[in-house]
């Protein structure tokens, strides 16, 4: 435990520097959200995206960061071969914790934001495919630490971890379903025809009715 504390003493000021600038967003972010959306969701919406950069923001100060006094990178591609000296009698336990939990915080705050990645398979390809960019990494720019498939494998294993514990709250932050408005129905109003009313004068119906009485007479 000594050891590691050593050889990663630099993130102590690396992250008392990146918190308070991740607090300080958090209100501006959601005050500047509270005009579209409740005071409440913007709030907690702010939260999880400073904290996602945050942690992805330690994440790759983590593992850029120089270890030991040599410059060059070791790779290992044999799976399990690095579980079993770290489990062994001269390793370190602390190692395989920190590979699990390096992608954990990610994997149980992406899916409140991202839709997509809502699905276990989803975080643990998503992560499997991080983790691979990240060893890659290490091992190009040479940082004196040892790229693995079974840190690859581990850093998947926690962001999936991390992804199930926090599944019951995934749908928390979604916006709220909009209220079924009832629209009446238009009223069906029958009009009726006009009746038109014809004044005939009293002359001309004598006249009519004496042409029909009598006809000799025409």
């Amino acid at each position: 435990m000594g050891a590691l504390l050593r050889a990663f003493w630099g993130m102590i000021p690396i992250s008392a520097i990146a918190l308070p600038y991740a607090l300080l967003g958090w209100p501006l972010l959601a005050s500047r959200r509270r005009r579209r959306m409740a005071a409440r969701r913007a709030s907690a919406t702010a939260a999880v995206d400073c904290a996602v950069f945050l942690v992805a923001f330690l994440v790759f100060c983590l593992v850029t960061m120089p270890v030991g006094d040599s410059a060059d990178s070791t790779l290992d591609l044999v799976p399990g071969a690095d579980v079993a000296a770290a489990l062994s009698s001269d390793g370190s336990l602390w190692q395989v914790i920190g590979n699990v939990l390096l992608l954990c915080p990610l994997g149980a705050l992406l899916p409140l934001r991202v839709r997509r990645l809502r699905a276990l398979p989803r975080i643990a390809l998503a992560a499997l495919i991080a983790s691979v960019l990240v060893e890659g990494t290490q091992y190009l720019i040479h940082t004196g630490r040892v790229t693995s498939a079974d840190d690859v494998l581990l850093n998947a294993a926690g962001a999936t971890l991390g992804a199930a514990l926090s599944r019951r709250g995934w749908r928390t932050l979604d916006p709220a379903p909009p209220v079924p408005v009832a629209i009446p129905l238009p009223r069906r109003t029958i009009c009726e025809a006009p009746t038109l009313t014809l004044r005939v004068p009293r002359s001309v119906w004598d006249t009519r009715y004496a042409a029909i009485a009598h006809p000799e007479r025409q």
